[in-house]
C-alpha cells in the first residue's frame, strides 16, 4: 500500500508541471551575459524546440515584457520585467545586505574590490561587488557565472564538499587554463583546498588571470554550512609584507560577526 501511495505522489507531483511554462522558462534561460541578444533561429537551435513554438511563446513573453525586440528587430533580449524581478530578489538577498558595509570598509581600508558569491550549479555566481576606483578595475558584472577552480571564491564555496562532489564539479563544468597558474587536475585542485581547509581561507594566485591575487573565506550560517563566500582581490603586490596577514584576519573576523545573522 505505501509503496502505491508513493508511486501516487510521485505521478501527481510530474502532472503539476506545465509544457508551456516550462518551454518559456527554457527560452529566458538561453541569455546569458556572454549571449545577451539572440535571433529567433537562434533560441530555436539552443531549445531544441519547434520554430513555430518558439515564435509564439516568445510573442507571449514580449507581451509581457519578459522579453524584447532589438532595435534593428532582428533579434531578441531580456526585457525590463526579467530586471524588476532581479531587484526584488536583489533587496531580498539577506547576505548581501549584511555583508556589503562590511565589503565597503575592506576596499576603503586596503583598496581592494571585494565580492560577494554564492554557488549555482557548479558554478561561482556574483552577486555583490564593490569597487575601489582608480586605474585597476577588476570588479566583474554582478550575475557574472566563474569557474570554481581557478577562483578562491569558488575554492570557499565547495571547501566542504565531499571529493566526489567536488570531481563531479570539475567534470561538468570543465577546468580551462585561463593563465599559467591555473590548476588544471583535479587531484591538483583537491590537494589546494585540503591546505586551504587547514588555514580556513582559499587563494588565487594568478589563476584566473595574471597579475591579480585573490584572497577569499567562506561564509557560515549558524547551522555551520556555508552559504557564500567573499572575497578581497588586487594586483599581487598589493598583497605584499604585512597586508595579507591583516586582511585574513580582518575578512575572518568580519565573517563570523555576521554568523548569526544568517
Amino acid at each position: 500500500m505505501a509503496g502505491g501511495q508513493a508511486g501516487g505522489i510521485t505521478k501527481k507531483k510530474a502532472s503539476y508541471r506545465v509544457k508551456a511554462v516550462d518551454r518559456a522558462l527554457k527560452i529566458l534561460t538561453c541569455f546569458d551575459l556572454t549571449n545577451p541578444e539572440l535571433t529567433l533561429v537562434e533560441i530555436k537551435e539552443r531549445t531544441e524546440l519547434p520554430k513555430p513554438t518558439v515564435f509564439r511563446l516568445l510573442a507571449s513573453l514580449e507581451a509581457a515584457k519578459f522579453v524584447e525586440r532589438t532595435a534593428d528587430n532582428q533579434r531578441y533580449t531580456v526585457g525590463i520585467r526579467l530586471f524588476e524581478l532581479g531587484e526584488i530578489y536583489q533587496s531580498n538577498l539577506s547576505i548581501e545586505h549584511v555583508l556589503k558595509p562590511h565589503m565597503q570598509q575592506v576596499t576603503e581600508r586596503y583598496d581592494l574590490v571585494c565580492n560577494l558569491g554564492i554557488l549555482d550549479e557548479g558554478q561561482v555566481v556574483y552577486v555583490a561587488s564593490t569597487d575601489q576606483g582608480g586605474p585597476f578595475r577588476h570588479a566583474p558584472i554582478i550575475g557574472y557565472r566563474h569557474y570554481v577552480h581557478c577562483s578562491a571564491l569558488g575554492k570557499s564555496l565547495v571547501i566542504d564538499h565531499a571529493e566526489e562532489e567536488i570531481r563531479e564539479i570539475l567534470d561538468r563544468r570543465g577546468m580551462p587554463q585561463l593563465s599559467p597558474h591555473t590548476l588544471t587536475s583535479p587531484d591538483a585542485f583537491l590537494e589546494n583546498l585540503e591546505q586551504a581547509r587547514e588555514q580556513g581561507y582559499t587563494v588565487d594566485d594568478q589563476e584566473g588571470a595574471v597579475g591579480i591575487f585573490c584572497l577569499a573565506v567562506p561564509i557560515r550560517n549558524r547551522a555551520g554550512e556555508v552559504v557564500a563566500a567573499w572575497s578581497a582581490s588586487g594586483p599581487s603586490p598589493k598583497f605584499a609584507g604585512d597586508v595579507k596577514e591583516s586582511l585574513i584576519a580582518d575578512l575572518q573576523q568580519k565573517t563570523l560577526s555576521v554568523r548569526h545573522q544568517l
